[in-house]
């Protein structure tokens, strides 16, 4: 059997500062056989006596001295490393490494993150904004928010909130070429397209249980939906985007939800982290406050439902 030395070197440094195996195995409720058994196998490990015993009193020796001063710290380090532990599993804190889309990072997530920091000083986020699907394990990224209808299912996915997508112009495109009453005139339109969007080309409304799908065109495609905001607002075209994007707009009459009575797809907004097991707690408290911040009916939604 294996020598536990971390044992063995508590009990001879409370040997040491007891001047006694019977002191020592009073302070750690050991047997005194015992003790001088942790004694024994340390000196048997290490090759060297530790200790001068004789009937009245025990004295260190030059190696024991020694050990004892170089126990003593490796204990202290042990005990700081427990405390740490414990604390890890209790406080927030660390680096948090968080990735989300360009558009919905820079207009909701910086107050998001400020209030949460003064929340928890103790964490520092780095977050990066684009609108590629990251892989989490492989860039090291510890959440990745993502919009979409669903979420693999190799990934732990935590819904924060709904992204409802809503189609709008600008008060002047639509005077100049009147407003669509259908989606089928969307196709007479010049309809602006988001590169990432499932639909693209394609865009799809129900309404009262019936599903149309017309094929859109316009002459700007991009991958960014802050660039195609706007340039509908400069009365380019017809936007499908999510009201977390145009909800300002919208509530300026910059641009003007058309289709009302038509639902596109509803996207919800999704924290996604690898793992479910042993979630550290600078993971789960940034989720729970986004999911307490966003949903389950978001602030941009207010006034426009």
């Amino acid at each position: 059997m294996g020598v536990d030395v971390l044992a063995c070197m508590q009990v001879y440094v409370a040997v040491a500062e007891a001047g006694s195996f019977a002191g020592a195995a009073d302070k750690l409720d050991l047997s005194r056989g015992m003790a001088t058994r942790y004694v024994a196998q340390i000196e048997a490990h290490l090759g060297v006596r530790l200790l001068n015993r004789t009937t009245r009193r025990l004295s260190l020796t030059e190696a024991g001295s020694d050990y004892y001063h170089r126990a003593v710290q490796v204990l202290s380090l042990v005990e700081e490393a427990k405390t740490s532990a414990a604390q890890e599993v209790s406080v927030p804190r660390g680096t948090l490494r968080l990735n989300a889309p360009v558009p919905f990072g820079a207009r909701h997530l910086g107050k998001a993150i400020s209030d949460y920091l003064r929340r928890y000083p103790e964490v520092k986020v780095d977050l990066t904004l684009n609108d590629r699907v990251v892989d989490l394990v492989e860039e090291g990224f510890d959440i990745a928010l993502r919009i979409a209808g669903s979420i693999d299912p190799g990934l732990v996915a935590r819904p924060l909130g709904p992204a409802r997508i809503v189609a709008c112009a600008s008060p002047g495109y639509l005077k100049k070429y009147a407003t669509p009453a259908t989606p089928e005139q969307l196709a007479r339109h010049n309809c602006l397209t988001y590169d990432y969007s499932s639909q693209k080309r394609d865009w799809r409304f129900v309404r009262k249980g019936r599903e149309q799908t017309v094929r859109v065109a316009g002459n700007l495609h991009s991958n960014n939906g802050e660039i195609l905001l706007n340039a509908a607002i400069e009365g380019l075209g017809v936007i499908l985007q999510p009201t977390f994007l145009v909800h300002e707009a919208l509530q300026r009459k910059k641009l003007l939800r058309i289709l009302a009575d038509w639902e596109a797809d509803e996207l919800t907004i999704f924290a996604v982290y690898p793992h479910r097991k042993f979630l550290p707690p600078k993971v789960r408290s940034f989720i729970d406050f986004l999911a307490q911040r966003f949903g389950p009916e978001p602030y941009w939604d207010m006034h426009l439902f």
